[in-house]
């Protein structure tokens, strides 16, 4: 019975042993699956991809723009509701904004890691104040944040920033406030990102109204299928 035993612990072992050779990242791995087991490389890696993404996101909402902007590799690009561009162009965007300030509360991040490449699918709420009408009043709007980081030089660096939009919503900052908003008007926008839209539109900003969200489910595949692509690229 002992021998038995010995023998099971022998046969775990080598099983284990077989299961850890195979977490490793290698080319063919694919995001949108369950991560494999992670070594302590890949533990360090994937953290150093989520403080990169995260400080992007906090000096946004914190106004150091010159940090935001290191976060970002030279050649990067964004494509999001109301930017299309470089990375660096963007951060010189968003300073551009006055008079609307944002908080972004991010719930939880995934990341899957492939080498010198990394996707990290962020979900958050974003928050913004506008004023309608003399009123002010709050938006918030639920997505997914998609990263394509990359290690450059030793160091991670967002190559490119889009987003998934699922649901929003605008409302009064003082309950008591009327807020005279055409539902007429809102009908006719997407149901993803339409409060979005039409605030934007009202304080003269141009939104594309063509971005993947959950009202458009051949776009939301299209973007992680380009996302895979370049992830599972040599």
């Amino acid at each position: 019975m002992k021998a038995q035993t010995f023998l099971a612990l022998i046969l775990l072992s080598i099983l284990s042993a077989s299961c850890a050779g195979n977490s490793n990242i290698v080319a063919d791995n694919s995001i949108l699956k369950r991560p494999v087991a992670n070594t302590s490389q890949t533990i360090i890696e994937k953290a150093n991809v989520r403080e990169l993404i995260e400080f992007e996101r906090f000096s946004r909402d914190s106004g150091l723009w010159d940090e935001m902007k290191g976060c970002y590799a030279d050649n990067s690009r964004v494509n999001i509701s109301w930017f299309q561009g470089t990375g660096h162009g963007f951060v010189d965007a968003t300073a551009a904004l006055q008079g609307m300030p944002s908080a972004h509360k991010i719930y939880s991040t995934e990341i899957w890691l492939n080498g010198g490449k990394a996707v990290a699918i962020m979900q958050a709420n974003v928050q913004m104040r506008y004023v309608i009408d003399r009123i002010p009043v709050e938006l918030k709007s639920d997505v997914k944040l998609i990263f394509r980081t990359q290690k450059i030089d030793g160091r991670w660096y967002i190559v490119h920033f889009e987003s998934i939009y699922e649901k929003d919503m605008v409302a009064p900052i003082f309950p008591t406030n009327d807020l005279n908003i055409p539902v007429d008007e809102i009908a006719k926008l997407r149901s993803s990102y339409g409060s979005m839209i039409y605030l934007a539109t009202k304080h003269g900003i141009k939104v594309d109204e063509n971005l993947a969200g959950t009202d458009r489910p051949d776009l939301v595949e299209k973007l992680y299928r380009a996302t895979n692509e370049w992830f599972t690229q040599e």
